[in-house]
């Protein structure tokens, strides 16, 4: 899987979401979104797609075109 962006976003008290948008090994593109760390950025961004929640492929193309 290759990840091709982020965005992220905190609230108070330091918790760190983020959603990544994904390609995978036959071009689909897909978006996802949890939470993670915030320790080391590609580490948050392969933690979010191997474990997050789908997010919408619409959502996903304005906050990370």
């Amino acid at each position: 899987m290759k990840i091709l962006g982020s965005v992220w976003f905190t609230q108070m008290g330091g918790t760190l979401i983020g959603v990544v948008k994904t390609e995978n090994s036959v071009g689909e593109v897909k978006y996802y979104v949890g939470s993670c760390f915030g320790d080391d950025q590609e580490s948050d961004e392969i933690h979010i797609a191997e474990t997050g929640a789908k997010f919408p492929e619409a959502a996903g193309k304005i906050l990370i075109p």
